[in-house]
């Protein structure tokens, strides 16, 4: 996809404010993502010019008054001492895979994840969303950080609905708001998908089971049929995705933690 084509479709978003609708479930086939070489965006496996990253834009005036500020470049961390290295023809974003290594979590999985939960169709191509809202069950997608931004505020300040699933990787905003701490980090790539990589992993070390922990990401609790079974269906999703990409989804659901991918 054409970064003109990208753009224009953030416009269209931007000039209509919100579009509330069902997306397509369908992952790219193998053929069309680009190849690993170069890679360029922290956030998908495309080349620079095939997808654009989105980031936060503020004036000076709200950067003083936000209290825990913005991730604005990658944070860095360690990588894991005797961590398997993985020889693949697809390498995961780097802000995944940065995400990863701080919770010990596979970023394909984590990938897998936030696509199944923000999933937004550009052209051919399916990738995951931070400016997506989902309010008591309805699914919203904003064309900036500042409408996503403002939007929030409103639903739970205004109208009083905490009922909010946010950004991303859909970190709900009554339940998790401790970890959030903020609208502004809620909806902020980087503290989005680390809250939401912490999330997962808490589900894993209570069952030692990436299927399981999937499941729980999605639901919460597993105490009524009716949740194992939604729970179930969101868990096949996500694997489902992730085979679509050309990787293999038993390995990854059997993973013991982060691995480094290299072409």
């Amino acid at each position: 996809m054409h970064r003109r084509q990208f753009l224009g479709a953030l416009t269209a978003l931007t000039a209509s404010g919100v579009m509330t609708r069902s997306w397509a479930m369908a992952a790219p086939a193998q053929s069309e993502l680009a190849q690993p070489e170069g890679l360029d965006p922290q956030w998908w496996p495309y080349w620079s010019d095939t997808a654009v990253r989105i980031e936060p834009k503020i004036t000076p005036q709200e950067q003083t008054t936000i209290p825990h500020g913005y991730v604005r470049q990658m944070p860095r961390t360690r990588t894991r001492p005797g961590a398997p290295i993985v020889t693949a023809s697809l390498l995961p974003p780097r802000a995944y895979d940065w995400a990863g290594q701080r919770w010990n979590i596979d970023p394909w999985l984590l990938y897998g994840v936030a696509l199944q939960e923000s999933q937004m169709k550009f052209g051919r191509q399916t990738l995951p969303y931070p400016w997506t809202l989902c309010v008591r069950g309805a699914a919203k997608r904003y064309g900036s950080y500042e409408a996503t931004l403002k939007a929030l505020r409103k639903y739970v300040d205004v109208r009083g609905i905490r009922n909010v699933d946010c950004g991303a990787m859909q970190v709900n905003w009554g339940y998790h708001n401790d970890k959030l701490q903020s609208f502004e980090r809620a909806l902020d790539p980087y503290p989005n998908l680390d809250v939401g990589a912490q999330i997962l992993r808490e589900h894993f070390d209570r069952n030692s089971s990436w299927r399981l922990a999937v499941a729980l990401y999605h639901t919460g609790s597993r105490n009524t049929q009716e949740r194992i079974s939604r729970g179930n269906r969101y868990s096949r999703g996500v694997f489902n995705k992730l085979a679509n990409l050309g990787l293999d989804a038993s390995e990854l659901a059997t993973s013991t933690g982060w691995r480094r991918y290299a072409p």
